[in-house]
């Protein structure tokens, strides 16, 4: 007796994104160097657990880490917080230098005490993986791009926006 042909199973579709939770227990460091066209970053819980993030990578500057590479993916780059209490807002991706080297850094959105969504995309369609090799110069050896969210500095940052933080007089929860 012949068997009947298997039906070949159709492969699901890649999603075009990641997506990391952002709250209490987070990991420290999240993949950015990805093959996906996007990155959710779902400010989870009180957003005043989470304030910023940093952007670092473990190649060097002879791989293509430089200053102008860091600022070629920031232009490359745009970074957006969805938040149904704020609305959307563009974050600027900040190219920065400290004795851990330059990096960037971006803001976690409005902060408010509601979940906001914070989307990090190449303004070409291309993925976030082609994004950061062009922007370094397609370095020939592997190399890891993190994203590290970086907790809040006070408690009235969880109602400030993310421009000008509120003056702890104006504070609803008091002291």
């Amino acid at each position: 007796m012949a068997s009947k042909p298997r039906k070949q199973a159709k492969a699901k579709p890649k999603p075009d994104r990641v997506e990391y939770v952002l709250g209490k227990g987070t990991s420290r460091l999240l993949e950015a160097r990805v093959n996906r066209k996007e990155i959710h970053l779902y400010v989870n819980g009180p957003a005043m657990l989470i304030g910023s993030a940093r952007m670092l990578t473990s190649l060097d500057i002879v791989g293509g880490a430089t200053y102008q590479g860091w600022k070629k993916l920031a232009a490359s780059l745009t970074c957006t917080s969805y938040c149904g209490h704020n609305g959307t807002t563009k974050i600027p991706l900040n190219v920065t230098t400290s004795r851990i080297g330059t990096h960037l850094e971006f803001s976690a959105g409005p902060m408010s005490m509601y979940q906001s969504t914070i989307v990090l995309k190449p303004r070409k369609a291309v993925t976030m993986k082609q994004a950061i090799d062009e922007a370094f110069g397609n370095p020939r050896r592997g190399y890891s791009l993190v994203i590290v969210p970086e907790p809040a500095t006070g408690h009235a940052e969880h109602d400030a926006s993310i421009f000008e933080a509120h003056p702890a007089a104006e504070h609803p929860h008091g002291h």
